[in-house]
């Protein structure tokens, strides 16, 4: 669970329930089941929710939700305020719309597991744009405004991409084929707009790769469960292929050699 002032989000693992669900007076609640199908019953009406689609419902709004065992739910706690602005229709959120598993409920899903693997979110200014960014792929999903997709390319969505693009780095930086062609072609953007992503944080797709291998090789030389394990070998796995690079990197990162760093967790014991 991640909560600040104009955000809340939630990860649950269901067993076999039944449950009478109300949003808090005046906040929206995004619901997606991410495995299996989440049965919804809103006012004599019944909706099937496909993984990947959801449900977002207004004030006031109650409806009984039916969950299989295992069901994963990802739930979204909105603001009334900053949402709504954005959206064309309005008028759908004083009850429940269903929102189907476009390419906006999937820029989403991929911000937020971006955000689990982040630290704690601690300064109101990071805060402030979590909420903005979570608002506007929701609004996307919804079917925002043609002037709120304006604001929302260059605000929201740029920021899903990256966190996308970073999470899926992070997952494969140990591959050696990994490259930003095959990046771009994964995430169905341009080389180019990667490389603009990385330049507006103030860095390179290669030094961001190279910073994942390097971090993943000092844990490997810092855990003695790898002791018996070679130096070229942990830097093969890490993605490297010339050790003599691999050294020169890792001292200048560390300040220290491998063979430095696991001596000092062995005499840590």
């Amino acid at each position: 669970m991640r909560t600040s002032p104009d955000v809340a989000i939630a990860h649950s693992v269901c067993s076999p329930m039944r449950t009478l669900h109300a949003a808090k007076d005046g906040d929206l609640c995004l619901l997606v089941p991410l495995k299996d199908a989440l049965l919804l019953h809103v006012d004599g009406v019944d909706h099937e929710l496909a993984a990947g689609m959801g449900a977002i419902g207004g004030p006031g709004t109650k409806s009984t939700i039916d969950a299989a065992s295992g069901m994963q739910l990802l739930s979204i706690r909105l603001r009334r305020q900053l949402l709504l602005p954005l959206v064309q229709s309005a008028s759908d959120l004083q009850s429940v719309a269903i929102v189907h598993n476009t390419q906006a409920m999937g820029l989403l899903r991929g911000y937020i597991r971006a955000l689990d693997a982040e630290e704690a979110i601690t300064t109101p200014e990071a805060r402030h744009l979590l909420a903005l960014h979570i608002h506007d792929l929701v609004a996307l999903a919804c079917g925002a405004t043609r002037d709120a997709r304006d604001l929302i390319e260059g605000r929201g969505k740029r920021a899903a991409r990256f966190a996308a693009v970073k999470a899926n780095i992070v997952a494969n930086a140990t591959h050696r084929n990994l490259s930003i062609d095959s990046l771009a072609a994964r995430h169905g953007i341009s080389p180019r707009y990667i490389g603009a992503l990385f330049a507006g944080a103030g860095t390179t797709f290669t030094s961001f790769v190279l910073e994942q291998r390097l971090a993943h090789a000092h844990r490997l030389f810092a855990d003695r469960r790898f002791v018996h394990r070679t130096i070229c070998s942990i830097a093969y796995d890490s993605g490297f292929g010339d050790l003599s690079y691999f050294n020169h990197a890792f001292r200048r990162r560390y300040g220290a050699t491998p063979s430095d760093v696991r001596a000092a967790t062995l005499r840590a014991g």
